[in-house]
C-alpha cells in the first residue's frame, strides 16, 4: 500500500490507477470520521478510468500514522500538505461527513489547485448528538453499534452491514470521539455562500446524521451548486449505492468539463 511522509508522519493512501498523470485531474477522496481508505474502494475501482484516483487515510486512521485531530482545520491542513507533498496541480476534492467539512474548509482558502468539491453526507455545520460522544466515554460498545447502524438506510442489506458495524466495534473510541468533536465544532453557516467553485452535494434519501435537509441548504447556499439525492441510500451512499454515485460524479463532472 503506498504512504507519503508529510511533517515527518506517514500518510497511507489507495490509488487507481498507480501510474496517473499528475498534472491532470485528480480525484481526491475524504473520508469520515472513523473511516479509511476502504470506504472508497468502489471509487478506487469505478472511477480510474476517468481521472487519477486518491482514497487519502487522515492521521491516525489506516495506514496513518497516528494520532488523530480533534479539529477539521488540523485535519484539513494535513490534506493540504498531502497535496503539495504529491504535487498534484488539479484536484477535485470529495469529502464524506467530516471529509465534507475538510473540503469545505478547502473551497474557503482558495487554493489554486483546486477545481471543485464534492460534499457527501455533509452539511455547513455539524452538531453531534451529546449522548454519542457521552456514550464513547460510558459505553463505547453501544454507542459504536448505534453509530454504525445511524450510517445506512434501513434498506441497505447485510453484508455492507455487518462490514460497518465491525468496523465500528474495532475502532479506536478516542480516534472517533476526536474526529466527531471535531464535527461538533465545526460550523460554516456565515461563510457558505463566499464558495464559487463547482460545486457537487450528493445525500442519501434516509440518511439520518446529516439529514437531506442539510444538503438542501448547502445547494440553496453554494451558488452554481448541483445536488443528487439517492434513494434507498443513507450516510454513506458511496458505498450504499457505488455505481449510482460513480455515474452521477461522472456526468457533474463531464457537464463542468472537468474531465
Amino acid at each position: 500500500m503506498p504512504d507519503k511522509y508529510v511533517r515527518g508522519r506517514r500518510l497511507g493512501y489507495g490509488v487507481q490507477p498507480t501510474d496517473f498523470d499528475k498534472s491532470s485531474l485528480v480525484l481526491l477522496f475524504i473520508h469520515g470520521s472513523g473511516g479509511d481508505r476502504e470506504d472508497w474502494q468502489g471509487q478506487l475501482d469505478g472511477l480510474s478510468t476517468l481521472a487519477g484516483v486518491i482514497a487519502l487515510e487522515l492521521p491516525g486512521h489506516g495506514a496513518s500514522d497516528p494520532p488523530g485531530e480533534t479539529s477539521v482545520q488540523s485535519y484539513t491542513d494535513w490534506v493540504v500538505d498531502f497535496v503539495s507533498a504529491m504535487k498534484l496541480s488539479k484536484v477535485f476534492v470529495i469529502g464524506c461527513s467530516l471529509g465534507s467539512a475538510i473540503a469545505q474548509l478547502i473551497a474557503l482558502s482558495t487554493r489554486p489547485w483546486l477545481v471543485g468539491i464534492g460534499l457527501v453526507g455533509a452539511g455547513a455545520r455539524l452538531k453531534v448528538h451529546p449522548a454519542v460522544l457521552d456514550g464513547l466515554r460510558r459505553d463505547k460498545e453501544k454507542a459504536l453499534a448505534m453509530l454504525a447502524d445511524y450510517c445506512l438506510s434501513p434498506a441497505t442489506g447485510h453484508p455492507l452491514r455487518q462490514e460497518i458495524s465491525q468496523k465500528f466495534l474495532l475502532a479506536d473510541p478516542e480516534l472517533i470521539h476526536g474526529d466527531l468533536s471535531g464535527c461538533n465544532e465545526f460550523d460554516v453557516l456565515d461563510q457558505i455562500q463566499a464558495i464559487n467553485i463547482p460545486t457537487w452535494i450528493i445525500v442519501g434519501q434516509d440518511d439520518r446524521l446529516t439529514p437531506p435537509k442539510y444538503a438542501h441548504f448547502l445547494h440553496s447556499a453554494i451558488s452554481g451548486s448541483e445536488l443528487a439525492m439517492v434513494p434507498d441510500a443513507g450516510h454513506l451512499v458511496m458505498m450504499e449505492k457505488p455505481s449510482e454515485f460513480n455515474r452521477r460524479l461522472a456526468d457533474f463532472l463531464a457537464r463542468r468539463a472537468l474531465l
